[in-house]
């Protein structure tokens, strides 16, 4: 069948049946309301004052002939979901006028006026739609109207303006043609140029939209040209619907005559809405498509209750509230009515079944409900498309399902925040509460997601729901930063955007970190304690301990003495201790810090604290000496005070020891003590040298011993006598120059020492004759002496003595 043919034609079967045929796109011919208008019972509007505004443009047809009627009429629409109401509409004659008809009638009273203001105070448009339909042979009529439109086009703009509303929808339906002109094409030029008319009679400011065949995106010879129409016209209203009509003969259903079928198939069928958007959006791009959706569907009498079954009497249309009311009709037998969903479109075109007993016949019954109606509506959002477009409004009236499938689909909540409650971050096991707020929709409903830490996983934390408050436990959850996720949806729908989690309108991300409980308290201490000797070689343990978290990491900085920077020495882990090694540590105060956190916590610490260590300079050039001085006379019972002392350490500590000369083994006498001095009691000590040694270290320091030193002391035996003899005796005459040997004794000493003195005859003075040895004797040549008596004095030391003598003796020596 030709996509441009006269949508009334008859055919015949073995029955004369009279088929109502629509051309692709076309509105179904009905003489009046539909039949299901006087069952349809008395729903009241749904939401009227809602805030909300779809974020598509729906756009309703309302029928003239029950604008006013409070059940299917203006009065029963919310008009908060509705962007544009056209007016359908004001009829136009073979001379460009208006008909003076019912719709005209309409048009001019009260009832328009009323239309008009409860449409503006929701502000939604209201358009004039102007109507020339004809697909008899040549169309006549068309072809007047057209050559006429600048009568219609000042006409239209006159009313328009007269009755404040807010632009013109063409409904101009016919088929290519001359016209009576040498321009095979006259008609679809015409129809362009009275679009462009109107356009240019209305200005920039009016809205025009333009009715348009499902076809004609694609159709070069069909009566619109849409791409030159896109030039003039806002919108198109694509009539997507009647496709049942071309598509019977075609796949998948392939039928040898007119069989009954979904008229709006969402997709398989040779025409069907997903092909039709795509050929408008191609030609004219996605802000100028409105895709048309039918309120209402057709049914026949038909020899069986399947799939696509035959008419066997006329087929009419139902509307959308008399198909709703089909079942609880009371000529349908009881138990025989059976819904079914389209098998070969994805749209779920639904299709009834059911006996007639008034008609004795099974009846079948093709339409869409919200359901598949929804469907579409999805495929304006995944399309883009501008909008949705209803032929007609007053088939639904009030129904509450219809209008929650637009408000489910096109009512979207444009934006959402989220707000913490505490704000992060914030210690494990705290309580949280996040509070969303969606914008732009009346009823949202929210959906909580939470992506863990280091998890590329997103679970719900808590599913779609009404509740804009989400409670988050985060008791026994790891520590890190957690993502966040909210979906925010017009309640009930099914979301404009998808993804493989599902569906939302809008979503926002936040992040929120779980800190371990911190570490708080830090203290230090350090092994051994100071301050210790440089040098020493020492270690030194520094130890931190903290309370109130689970998993305390430690991590050890130090400053050195005399800097002012710190340095990392051991980086954060479960170790508490650090280790120093002070070897080659210059003497001075060192500082360790001690940070701590949990390890959870992605703080650079939660505590921390710093202590001192000195290092002491070594205990250095000890030296030991002896009061009274070394050596004294054995046995007289004198202490002798060893004192030692040394330099470079402020604490320095003395240890005492002690050796005989003859012995090679060292025995402490005095323990390391701050005491310097060692008092050694000499009584019954034997004659001989002793040494003492000491060890001497800071107090600090870890050594046995930082330096040392040792001296001698001595205890002799002294010499008790002396005594002299000469050879020859005293009495020697002078001038002979005799040799007189002076011998040397003594008692009491082992090594003896003898120094020789002489005082001349006549003289006091005492001359040394001989210093300290152990020669005995000293050989006095008298040569040159005088007469006279001379005095010699014999001083006698043990060798070890530092006394000047120990004992001494003096004789005279006469020379005659």
């Amino acid at each position: 069948m030709s996509l441009q043919r006269p949508r009334h034609l008859t055919f015949a079967t073995a029955v004369t049946i009279l088929t109502l045929v629509a051309a692709i796109g076309a509105p179904p011919a009905l003489a009046a309301p539909p039949s299901a208008v006087a069952h349809a019972p008395a729903l009241s509007p749904v939401v009227t004052t809602a805030p909300a505004h779809p974020h598509k443009e729906v756009f309703g047809f309302a029928l003239a002939s029950s604008l006013a009627d409070p059940t299917v009429g203006y009065p029963s629409w919310n008009f908060d979901l509705l962007r544009t109401v056209a007016f359908f509409g004001l009829h136009v004659n073979t001379s460009g006028r208006f008909a003076s008809d019912s719709g005209w009638a309409t048009w001019n009273s009260s009832t328009l006026t009323n239309f008009v203001a409860m449409a503006h105070q929701h502000g939604t448009k209201v358009v004039l739609t102007v109507v020339l339909q004809d697909f008899s042979a040549n169309t006549p009529s068309m072809c007047a109207g057209l050559a006429h439109s600048d009568a219609t086009v000042t006409q239209t703009v006159a009313e328009v303006r007269a009755k404040g509303v807010d632009g013109v929808n063409i409904d101009y339906e016919g088929l290519n043609g001359s016209c009576g002109t040498t321009d095979g094409f006259w008609a679809r030029h015409a129809m362009t140029g009275l679009a462009k008319k109107m356009k240019a009679g209305l200005g920039p400011s009016y809205y025009l939209s333009v009715d348009t065949y499902a076809s004609s995106a694609t159709d070069g010879y069909g009566f619109f040209d849409v791409t030159g129409l896109s030039a003039y016209a806002d919108s198109f209203f694509v009539m997507a619907y009647d496709l049942e009509y071309s598509n019977y003969s075609r796949p998948p259903i392939s039928c040898g005559r007119m069989c009954l079928g979904p008229t709006s198939p969402l997709s398989t069928y040779y025409y069907n809405d997903t092909k039709v958007t795509s050929e408008y959006v191609a030609a004219v791009g996605a802000n100028k498509v409105i895709l048309g959706v039918p309120y209402y569907g057709r049914k026949a009498c038909v020899g069986s209750a399947v799939a696509n079954a035959y008419p066997t009497s006329t087929v009419v249309a139902d509307g959308y509230l008399d198909a709703t009311g089909e079942a609880t009709f009371a000529t349908v037998k009881p138990g025989s009515y059976v819904t079914h969903r389209e098998a070969h479109s994805a749209g779920m075109e639904r299709w009834d079944t059911w006996f007639n007993t008034q008609l004795n016949c099974t009846r079948e019954l093709y339409w869409d409900d919200a359901v598949s109606l929804g469907k579409k509506y999805d495929l304006v959002n995944a399309d883009n498309l501008r909008g949705v477009g209803i032929w007609n409004l007053n088939y639904g009236g009030g129904a509450p399902e219809l209008w929650a499938a637009l408000a489910n689909h096109f009512i979207v909540c444009t934006a959402v925040a989220v707000a913490a409650n505490p704000a992060s971050p914030q210690v494990g096991g705290t309580a949280v509460q996040f509070t969303a707020t969606a914008s732009g929709c009346n009823s949202p409903e929210y959906e909580f997601w939470v992506q863990a830490p280091g998890s590329a996983t997103w679970s719900v934390g808590q599913a779609y729901s009404g509740s804009p408050v989400f409670a988050w436990g985060t008791a026994g959850k790891p520590t890190g930063t957690y993502r966040l996720s909210v979906w925010a949806r017009t309640a009930g729908s099914a979301g404009l955007n998808h993804s493989g989690l599902g569906g939302y309108d809008t979503y926002v991300a936040a992040s929120y970190s779980l800190l371990s409980k911190p570490c708080l308290g830090v203290t230090a201490g350090v092994t051994p304690a100071s301050p210790m000797a440089s040098g020493s070689g020492g270690t030194v343990l520094i130890t931190g301990a903290v309370s109130g978290c689970p998993n305390p990491l430690y991590e050890f900085w130090m400053q050195a003495a005399g800097s002012s920077t710190w340095r990392l020495v051991q980086g954060y882990s479960a170790n508490s201790s650090y280790r120093w090694n002070t070897t080659g540590a210059p003497a001075g105060t060192d500082h360790f810090g001690v940070w701590t956190r949990d390890a959870g916590s992605s703080a650079g610490y939660d505590s921390f604290v710093s202590v001192p260590y000195t290092l002491t300079a070594r205990c250095a050039s000890p030296k030991v000496t002896f009061s009274p001085p070394s050596p004294i006379a054995r046995g007289s019972g004198t202490p002798v005070t060893v004192t030692a002392a040394s330099a470079g350490c402020p604490n320095p500590l003395y240890e005492f020891w002690m050796r005989a000369a003859s012995s090679s083994t060292w025995q402490m006498v005095q323990a390391y003590s701050t005491s310097a001095t060692y008092l050694w009691n000499t009584s019954g000590a034997p004659a001989g040298t002793v040494y003492f040694g000491v060890w001497t270290r800071d107090a600090t320091s870890g050594k046995s011993y930082d330096a040392t030193d040792s001296a001698p002391f001595s205890l002799i035996s002294p010499c008790t006598s002396a005594t002299a003899t000469f050879s020859p005796p005293s009495g020697v005459a002078h001038g002979t120059g005799a040799i007189v040997t002076i011998t040397a004794s003594s008692a009491g000493c082992p090594n003896p020492v003898y120094q020789l003195w002489m005082k001349p005859s006549g003289s006091s003075t005492w001359q040394l004759l001989r210093g300290y040895s152990s020669t005995t004797t000293y050989s006095w040549n008298t040569k040159g002496a005088p007469a006279g008596t001379e005095t010699f004095g014999v001083w006698a030391r043990d060798g070890s003595s530092p006394a000047a003598y120990d004992a001494l003796y003096s004789a005279q020596y006469l020379l005659s």
